[in-house]
């Protein structure tokens, strides 16, 4: 049975892995627990199956990797280690050498095998000579298919120590059936279409044939390569691969000098019927805000740094689901706004989180990822300032002092400066404000470290210094101007004016049903609420 590395086998094997490689696990000895080398690589069968680490030794037996059969290793996948059953220093000198030159045949797996059921069974490799350890032979017998039950133990992975990479390996092969399958089809509708071919050529009928199998929905993928820190290459192969069998793809690229915005606006006027959006949030939010009030389904594809996006929307964070969440076609109406009219789908943040957001720029992003925002505000903590606001709604007018005031339409939980009620509905014709106003550092971390509290557990925010509001139109200025972030970007400065644009946007995303947060602004410092009269009726 023929191996192959992983990558070779599905070049995308990643995206079925959560995004999480086993490549580069370090191996530790199972007796001693002594860091021994890490995991080069993983071989597995024709259909997928795991059989083969490579492990790498590195110093510990020189320059030596070796082929270490699956089952005889234990993973502890929250760890990152990888430990090695029952083998030592000699027995490792012992087995034979792996390297990419070397034809691996049946005679050479059965010499391995038997290397491996010595050390299992406790032959100390210092009473093999020279001549007895399994050596790799060239000969015809690769071409015959090795029977991995003849030893179970070594090739199997056992739901106690491998759960996780058991998981992932069924993901792979049952891919792999799926891209067989469809292979053998289009092959059976090819041959079958050829055959009316020629019977429509050889005939004074003028039948025409009708091809089969091809899509029947347009769509524009719109790509930003410059997202994120993944192969960006490989990202849109992956996805083209998984959406093209259902959807006439027309992709465009975005650039410096032409933003997801306006490639969303061009496709919407020539007629595209869906548009599917990949790249960060900046990406995500731009082309949402093209489709506002159109009734056209957007499909989101993250592949950013923070994802706050397809997050607070629901949206399957890999690509593979992703894709799959669009070939499905579930569509949900949900909520969008207006800031200082521009398009919001998210949130706009004044003060803190603006400066954040300012801080944590591409570079940063591009060598911490989401760290580059943790970072950013922890520095911005030691320049903490409040700020005088003004917030207007539908029937009030609050001032107080503030340092960062939220307005959000979604937000993921990890946006925990939008977290005062809770849990944001995207789907209620309201604006969730969240409004946070410590009197020094240590109460800033401590107002942020309740409203993350609150995201995850569902409880509104509990403090003095931390309130909320709901609203259909809020309008917001500071003293003295503070700066706007709108849905990551940046937006100039307060005051703003929001209103919310009730199923303003379709998505194609799966729902869960969420319930109503109430208002609290008890405690606020300098809190001053005046009512305003209802209109009078005509």
């Amino acid at each position: 049975m023929s191996l192959k590395k992983i990558k070779d086998f599905a070049p995308n094997y990643i995206e079925f892995f959560d995004s999480k490689d086993f490549i580069g696990f370090n191996v530790y000895t199972e007796k001693s627990g002594e860091k021994v080398g890490y995991i080069k690589d993983i071989l597995v069968d024709e259909k997928g199956y795991f059989r083969y680490f490579v492990v790498d030794f590195g110093l510990w037996v020189f320059n030596k990797q070796v082929m270490l059969p699956v089952g005889c290793s234990q993973i502890d996948y929250e760890a990152q280690k990888v430990f090695v059953l029952g083998v030592d220093r000699k027995q490792v000198e012992s087995l034979p050498g792996y390297n990419e030159q070397v034809e691996i045949d049946k005679e050479y797996e059965e010499n391995l095998r038997e290397a491996y059921l010595n050390v299992a069974s406790g032959i100390d490799s210092a009473v093999l000579s020279s001549d007895q350890v399994p050596q790799i032979k060239q000969t015809d017998a690769r071409q015959a298919n090795y029977d991995y039950t003849q030893a179970a133990d070594l090739y199997e992975l056992s739901d106690r120590h491998h759960r996780v990479i058991k998981e992932y390996q069924d993901r792979l092969i049952a891919k792999h059936q799926a891209r067989q399958e469809k292979g053998l089809i289009d092959q059976l509708v090819t041959e079958n279409e050829s055959i009316e071919q020629l019977v429509v050529s050889s005939s004074t009928s003028s039948t025409q044939v009708t091809h089969k199998n091809k899509p029947t929905r347009c769509a524009c993928l719109i790509f930003n390569p410059v997202a994120g820190q993944s192969n960006s290459e490989q990202d849109l192969a992956t996805i083209t691969s998984l959406l093209e069998p259902e959807f006439d793809l027309d992709i465009r690229m975005t650039t410096p000098n032409k933003d997801a915005d306006e490639i969303a606006k061009e496709a919407v006027e020539q007629g595209a019927q869906i548009i599917i959006a990949s790249g960060g949030d900046g990406t995500l939010s731009a082309a949402a805000e093209a489709v506002v009030g159109t009734g056209i389904p957007l499909g989101v594809i993250s592949r950013g740094t923070a994802n706050a996006f397809a997050t607070a929307l629901g949206i399957p964070a890999t690509i593979p689901a992703a894709c799959q969440t669009i070939l499905d076609g579930k569509t949900r109406t949900v909520d969008a706004a207006y800031c200082n009219g521009r398009p919001m789908v998210l949130l706009a943040g004044i003060g803190f989180e603006a400066e954040t957001v300012k801080r944590a720029d591409r570079d940063v992003k591009n060598r911490f990822g989401m760290l580059a925002y943790v970072l950013a505000g922890i520095h911005e903590l030691r320049n903490l300032e409040s700020f005088e606001t003004r917030i207007e709604t539908e029937d009030k007018v609050i001032t107080l002092n503030a340092a960062a005031v939220t307005v959000a339409n979604a937000a993921p939980p990890t946006s925990v400066l939008a977290q005062g009620p809770a849990e944001l509905l995207v789907d209620d014709g309201l604006l969730d404000v969240t409004i946070v106003a410590p009197t020094n550092t240590i109460s800033a971390i401590a107002a942020a470290y309740n409203l993350l509290q609150s995201a995850y557990s569902g409880e509104v925010a509990d403090r003095p210094d931390t309130g909320f509001l709901r609203a259909r139109s809020i309008k917001i200025s500071t003293n003295p101007p503070q700066r706007v972030v709108v849905d990551g970007e940046l937006m100039g400065s307060t005051p703003i004016e929001v209103e919310c644009v009730p199923g303003g946007l379709t998505i194609i995303v799966p729902t869960a049903p969420e319930e109503l947060a109430e208002e609290k602004l008890d405690g606020l410092p300098n809190l001053q609420i005046k009512f305003k009269k209802p209109p009078a009726a005509n």
